[in-house]
């Protein structure tokens, strides 16, 4: 795992480059380099950081080149030496990926190359011979892009900090509206005009003058109907115990992240029995037990067999992380569980220097709690007439509680959309013209279009389970989740590995029928599975998440840090109404998502 980074015709010394590309060590500290490259008479400067797991001798350090290509990468390729074998090139020197890629892109090009790939990756490629540069990002995004293009200057890098400030001179507004509602920046965009996310899946060629961009994998269209239930079952384990499997390729040490719910569990416990000796698991847990898994955490332990690693944390640890988390996520990023995840990932590296995660399980196998609130309360309010539904909105809004207010809106105005922000928004977008001036909303988006679901191209009417799920898939996963896990654990120089995430198990996961999936309820083809490792009784519990007690804090240790925030916002935001919010919260109401956003900016 890596970091890179290039400029192109860039105004900068080499030296301001090479404090760029410093500047993102932390994601590989065992080696820094630059070099130049000539493209259509101008500099190109490609840099790396590399934290060695493959292969650890200095001839597989970055960037790598042969006589047509060069490379900087970021990530992991899987099943890279099976590949080697279908290469007619054998004078390799190192057993590294990055050179498997390089004679992979040489013999067989960047689309069959990229079909071939079991990994998660950010690649640049600098191809010396046509004088193009090409970015790639992989199928799920689980590997950070970013790129720009300003006045004649191109650039990228693996994080925002990688970028000379005066290409982030200005802040997006777009972007302040829809991080307000998502707590992240979705989509192509980020925090700062003119510097864009490479999104999954996708890959741009730059020829010194045009970017072009194009996708180059999505999930299926069809559904497979000719499946039963046990054939689902067989067939996802073994898919998960394969790219279990291949996730063990490392000349360091692998652990494991245990939580204790589904997912962990069953990432750890077919690692457990894929490896011949005790594998480590890792977790941590609040001191306050009402957030606390860990104990369920250490029974599956116990059960597998894993040497086993807890640690308890206070609340003075996770406020102290808070300057470090939004500096080593350099942009405004509202998930907090981002702080224990940064916590897990220092303990973690202090024993290993890669972990499997259990991320991805709620987003392929239908496991959120969103998704059946939305099919229950759409099926429900579709049978009260118009007349019904105003009156019901009306006493939600005079309610004086919170949960019912945000009811408000989408009972009177009723869309899967509108029901689903319900819960899966910070800002409602009915919130949005008091959090700001109407103006500078209607300024920057027409319409309320920032929660239109543009990745969804062939939105279903009647599969809402599939419809949200993917949306989660193309925005929420990557955006959020996947962006949490790579900046904590990069933060610490660890790596993480998610097997869920396999394009392979992606792919049949998404080809089940939604009947399939939730035969026996949510995440049900996983629980069943797992229960071939570890018994149901420690397991079968309400899914809690990694949850912060933000709502606690808002009304004691971090009162006033957000009181003095309120009060420190400039002119775009409604101090007013937030001074509100603020006081409803002390009085028993719940906005902490709202504040929390608020205290990243």
């Amino acid at each position: 795992m890596c970091s890179i980074l290039g400029y192109y015709n860039s105004k900068q010394s080499l030296e301001e480059i090479e404090n760029l590309n410093k500047s993102l060590s932390h994601r590989g500290p065992d080696n820094s380099t630059i070099k130049e490259y000539q493209f259509k008479n101008k500099k190109l400067l490609l840099g790396h950081n590399r934290l060695a797991i493959q292969d650890l001798n200095p001839l597989a350090n970055q960037p790598m080149q042969t006589d047509r290509f060069a490379i900087v990468f970021n990530g992991e390729i899987y099943n890279h030496l099976e590949l080697r074998k279908k290469c007619s090139f054998s004078s390799w020197k190192t057993h590294s990926d990055t050179e498997t890629l390089l004679i992979l892109f040489e013999e067989f090009g960047i689309d069959k190359t990229l079909f071939l790939l079991i990994g998660m990756f950010a690649i640049a490629l600098f191809d010396k011979q046509k004088e193009e540069l090409h970015l790639i990002r992989d199928r799920v995004g689980i590997k950070p892009l970013y790129w720009t293009y300003q006045q004649g200057e191109f650039a990228f890098a693996s994080e925002l900090k990688g970028f000379a400030s005066y290409l982030k001179q200005k802040v997006s507004n777009k972007a302040l509206i829809q991080f307000m509602s998502f707590g992240y920046t979705p989509a192509n965009g980020s925090y700062y005009e003119n510097i864009y996310k490479l999104e999954a899946g996708h890959y741009i060629r730059f020829d010194g003058n045009s970017v072009y961009k194009r996708r180059y994998w999505s999930l299926p269209k069809g559904k497979l109907r000719n499946i039963d239930y046990q054939e689902a079952i067989e067939e996802v384990d073994r898919l998960i115990s394969s790219s279990v499997r291949y996730r063990l390729l490392s000349d360091v040490e692998v652990g494991s992240f245990l939580s204790g719910g589904v997912d962990s569990s069953l990432v750890s416990a077919i690692m457990q029995q894929s490896c011949t000796q005790n594998i480590k698991t890792f977790t941590i847990g609040f001191e306050d037990s009402t957030y606390n898994e860990a104990s369920y955490a250490k029974d599956v332990a116990k059960h597998i067999g894993s040497d086993h690693y807890e640690y308890i944390f206070k609340v003075d640890d996770v406020i102290s992380l808070m300057d470090n988390m939004d500096n080593y996520y350099d942009e405004p990023f509202g998930d907090a569980s981002a702080l224990p995840t940064m916590l897990l990932s220092k303990f973690t590296k202090q024993e290993v220097t890669v972990a499997l995660s259990g991320d991805g399980g709620d987003e392929l196998f239908l496991g959120y709690d969103r998704y059946f609130f939305v099919y229950k309360y759409y099926h429900l309010l579709k049978k009260f007439p118009q007349f019904s539904r105003n009156i019901l909105s009306f006493l939600c809004n005079i309610s004086n509680q919170d949960r019912l207010e945000k009811m408000a809106y989408p009972i009177k105005h009723l869309t899967q959309e509108n029901l689903y922000s319900v819960i899966a928004t910070y800002t409602k977008p009915w919130m949005m013209d008091s959090m700001f001036s109407p103006e500078f909303v209607k300024e920057n988006f027409e319409e309320p279009s920032y929660l239109e679901f543009q990745e969804i191209v062939n939105f279903d009417e009647i599969d809402m389970f599939d419809n949200f799920s993917k949306i989660d898939f193309y925005r929420y996963l990557p955006d959020d989740i996947l962006t949490k896990v790579d900046r904590a654990s990069m933060r610490y120089s660890l790596e993480a590995r998610v097997p869920l995430l396999d394009h392979r198990v992606v792919e049949f996961a998404y080809a089940l029928p939604t009947e399939i999936k939730l035969k026996n309820g949510a995440k049900s083809i996983l629980k069943d599975i797992l229960y071939q490792y570890v018994p149901k009784e420690l397991i079968d519990r309400p899914k809690m998440g990694f949850a912060v007690p933000l709502k606690e804090w808002f009304r004691g240790e971090m009162r006033d840090m957000l009181q003095d925030k309120i009060e420190s916002l400039d002119e775009r935001f409604n101090k007013e109404y937030l001074r509100k919010l603020f006081d409803e919260h002390q009085k028993g109401k719940n906005y902490e998502y709202i504040f929390w956003n608020l205290m990243r900016l």
